[in-house]
């Protein structure tokens, strides 16, 4: 493993260890680069869902200085996008200047799309079509960005197996090929529970990516745990290398750089 861009520790509510565990296991498996994504989803259904940022930013920042001749370690963030945060986020960002920002839809309407009650009394369909808007709308965010996470994240806990171009087609690819013509970067996200896919977005959504003009795309394996990072590298550096991709995107000290898969 080179890199993994997707990391939430013990500071994020569903997380666990503390940030140096992770680091010490990435060296442990070679890698280069660690960047932890800690969760923000201002005006989460969930109030008891936060992360203590000062504690945060305090911990990684200590710990960046300790490891800076070993490994690249960047104290990100994750935000959740809704149409009603979306304007939230701007002071928070100014305020604590993160090395990374993913930008990320859990919530739609009032539930989260990992929660069973978010297909309740509806379709798979409508459910699906619901989650591809929130994103097609996320995209224009009014707050800085570099990576958007895990498309594809309402599959995850979807009630049977499905796929985005499965259920629908022209609002995926409005959004696939936004991005292959954005200067954003494609999450190749590897936390996919049971879906029959090495990630998320799926192998259909990378390719079209890909023949869509689309280059920029990242390792992440949104480890909520140290023994889980790097989970599902070599699956996601196969379908990349597979779709004719070698090389990551990754952002260092605040620049855009390429490491190989």
């Amino acid at each position: 493993m080179t890199a993994d861009t997707h990391i939430h520790t013990r500071f994020s509510p569903d997380g666990a260890g503390d940030p140096e565990a992770f680091i010490l296991r990435a060296l442990d498996l070679g890698a280069e680069h660690v960047t932890f994504t800690e969760h923000v989803d201002l005006l989460y259904y969930d109030p008891s869902f936060v992360t203590d940022l000062d504690a945060y930013f305090a911990r990684v920042r200590a710990l960046q200085r300790k490891y800076a001749d070993r490994i690249y370690v960047g104290a990100g963030l994750e935000l959740g996008y809704t149409a009603q945060n979306r304007h939230l986020y701007a002071d928070l960002t100014e305020k604590y200047r993160p090395d990374y920002i993913v930008n990320s839809v859990h919530q739609v309407g009032e539930y989260d799309c990992y929660a069973p009650e978010y297909f309740a009394g509806r379709t798979v369909k409508d459910a699906v079509c619901a989650y591809l808007d929130a994103v097609a709308e996320s995209l224009l965010a009014p707050y800085p960005y570099d990576a958007v996470g895990h498309l594809g994240y309402v599959c995850r806990s979807a009630p049977r197996p499905v796929s985005l171009y499965e259920v629908a087609p022209q609002k995926t690819d409005e959004i696939v090929r936004y991005l292959a013509n954005s200067d954003k970067i494609l999450e190749l996200n590897t936390h996919v529970k049971t879906l029959c896919t090495p990630t998320l977005p799926d192998a259909d959504a990378l390719r079209q990516y890909v023949q869509a003009g689309g280059t920029r795309v990242c390792f992440a394996s949104d480890a909520h745990s140290p023994d889980t990072l790097g989970r599902g590298y070599d699956a996601a550096r196969a379908l990349a290398q597979s779709c004719g991709l070698s090389r990551q995107t990754l952002v260092e000290n605040g620049r855009r750089t390429q490491r190989p898969f």
